[in-house]
């Protein structure tokens, strides 16, 4: 048990089937148990749909078989807990191995020092009822209408998640750990007459419920949508780009965390292979990947594997420190895993991030504004970002032209392209606001000498 973990029932489970699969012949095995609770309301075109709840349990295992060469792993995973479906699914990933490639990377950890992080469950969560999130999403609904009712919401949704996850394997990791997910989602446009804003989102994810605000959110769409009413064309023009963090998401966020994904490093898919050490982004850039952040919810005390994930400075002022290891990538480079192993119970572990962070700057965003000469405010990006090679380009929404210092129109039938890898290596701000995005924490960032197509 994890230190200050929540004692759960199905560790007796987990530990049969352990044993089980070590009798079955097995060198090595691995359970991993999930069971969760969610309730939701959703609402569309403004109106309630059905509220649901639904429950769910998943067991995945894995079994290596021992070999000359290495060892060959075996993975099979169900949703049915019956003592014939588990048996069963066992046999499965016994069977599995057994037709497998021998490999020499394949490995188990052994158990360590693991804590626990404050924050993550609230205990309030399993008195929630049907009628309490149907309550908090129509708060959503109506305050984005109140606020101006030429917004339209497409789609809204607040939901409740209790997570309960286990992890036992043949060397002794017995690993447990409780976690409640609290989201509001609002996403839909503003209508003026014949005149139809560009389509918005605004996503809320929190751990504990009184930090999470259905109203603001509400309210925060609302602005989004208003603001880009009245857009209109610019011409074509090389200027700055500055990137909320709603888009810095899928154009910042995503390509460097796969930049630094040891298994795409290895497989020479990722552009900053051979880079460690090596300034791979301005020097105003410092990226940290942070898993023990109390009440964040990318926050976890152990990985996929069972493994404590440690903090990481991934990238300090430009320069590439750390790559993302799971056990596998970890051996392969005769390394120790340092905790991104993530996956689902019916999946074998992959490689994530937990909290993304890109550390804030010196400037507020009005400032970033002011010293911009001719540049584009993007909100939200549409379209096409291939991370292997960095290259992008798409449509901008809910964008804002900028000159001498002054946010100017909301714009329409923009494109930004570029290669981000490259752009990286030219941001000139960053602001010392930051938001919270679907388990990143991202500040506003300002890119010089960007290709603007307009009309």
């Amino acid at each position: 048990m994890i230190k200050g973990g929540n004692k759960l029932n199905n560790l007796e489970l987990c530990n049969d089937l352990i044993e089980r699969a070590l009798r079955m012949g097995a060198k090595d095995a691995e359970v991993f148990y999930v069971k969760s609770r969610t309730l939701g309301a959703v609402f569309e075109k403004n109106d309630l749909q059905v509220p649901k709840g639904d429950n769910y349990e998943g067991i995945g295992i894995r079994v290596h078989l021992g070999g000359t060469k290495g060892v060959r792993q075996g993975f099979a995973a169900t949703n049915v807990l019956s003592s014939r479906s588990l048996h069963s699914t066992l046999a499965t990933a016994i069977a599995i191995a057994q037709a497998s490639p021998e490999d020499p990377y394949h490995w188990m950890p052994e158990p360590s020092a693991v804590e626990s992080v404050s924050g993550i469950y609230d205990k309030t969560a399993e008195a929630i009822g049907l009628q309490d999130v149907v309550k908090q999403g129509a708060l959503l609904v109506d305050t984005a209408h109140s606020f101006d009712p030429r917004v339209t919401l497409d789609s809204a949704q607040y939901a409740v998640e209790i997570l309960e996850k286990t992890i036992v394997n043949s060397k002794g990791i017995r690993l447990q750990e409780k976690s409640s997910i609290f989201t509001c989602i609002g996403a839909g446009f503003a209508r003026d007459g014949d005149e139809v804003s560009s389509f918005d989102a605004e996503i809320a994810i929190k751990c504990q419920q009184d930090e999470i605000d259905a109203a603001a959110t509400g309210i925060r769409l609302a602005k989004k949508v208003i603001s880009s009413l009245g857009a209109t064309t610019v011409p074509s023009f090389k200027g700055d780009v500055i990137i909320a963090p709603s888009a810095a998401l899928e154009l910042v966020a995503d390509p460097i965390s796969f930049a630094c994904d040891a298994q795409n490093i290895q497989s020479g898919r990722s552009k900053w292979a051979n880079q460690l050490g090596s300034a791979v982004m301005s020097p105003l850039m410092s990226v940290t990947d942070d898993p023990r952040i109390p009440g964040a919810a990318g926050s976890t005390s152990f990985d996929r594997e069972g493994v404590s994930p440690i903090t990481l400075q991934v990238v300090d002022e430009g320069v590439l420190n750390h790559y993302l290891y799971n056990c596998y990538t970890a051996r392969k480079d005769g390394l120790a895993s340092n905790g991104r192993a993530a996956g689902q119970d019916y999946t074998i572990p992959t490689i994530s991030t937990t909290n993304f962070i890109i550390a804030p700057g010196q400037h507020s965003l009005d400032d970033m504004i002011g010293m911009c000469s001719k540049g584009l405010l993007v909100n939200r990006f549409s379209g096409n970002v291939d991370r292997v090679s960095g290259d992008f380009s798409g449509v901008v929404k809910g964008g804002h032209y900028i000159k001498a210092g002054k946010v100017v129109c909301p714009v329409k039938e923009v494109m930004i392209a570029g290669n981000i890898y490259a752009l990286l290596k030219q941001v000139v701000t960053v602001s010392k606001e930051h938001i919270d995005v679907e388990g990143a924490r991202l500040p506003y960032i300002q890119i010089e000498g960007c290709s603007i197509t307009g009309n």
